[in-house]
């Protein structure tokens, strides 16, 4: 993930070889919500707006969403397990950071059994660590603001 959000950090022959347009692509999809999406269009009534942005939202179908805030992310659920890979910023605030997380939630011990608990472990927890950060975030003072530019689609 930060090889891919900043490349300029690692030397040439260990980047991508892709162009500033392959870049803003990947920049504005990693950060979409499924509202924001042509193609694929996504139905609203079963991918709500903050669908796929575990760890700031959880999967709460009625989050507010902050339209200061995106989030460059990649998620994945299997077997009782979540993971989210997320750089969250708050252009109004002048806050970044990335979180990676993977947590599992399986009581029986049981694998492929369909029998998970997302809903009161994993999802709350994502959304839990995602805002715990942001608010220690928001508070860290900083030597150096960060630069937001590349990654603000609002424009």
């Amino acid at each position: 993930m930060k090889k891919l959000l900043f490349p300029e950090a690692f030397q040439p022959k260990e980047r991508f070889n892709l162009k500033k347009e392959d870049y803003d692509l990947l920049y504005d999809y990693m950060s979409r919500y499924p509202f924001e999406s042509d193609f694929p269009k996504y139905d609203p009534t079963e991918f709500w707006p903050t669908y796929s942005k575990l760890l700031f939202y959880g999967r709460e179908k009625n989050a507010t969403l902050n339209p200061n805030i995106r989030i460059f992310n990649k998620y994945g659920d299997s077997y009782g397990y979540n993971i989210d890979n997320a750089y969250i910023v708050d252009f109004e605030h002048g806050v970044e950071f990335m979180l990676a997380v993977v947590v599992q939630s399986n009581e029986n011990g049981i694998y492929n059994d369909g029998r998970y608990e997302y809903d009161t472990v994993t999802y709350p927890f994502l959304k839990n660590i995602g805002q715990v950060i942001y608010q220690e975030e928001l508070k860290r003072v900083k030597k150096f603001k960060p630069d937001l530019s590349k990654f603000d689609f609002r424009k």
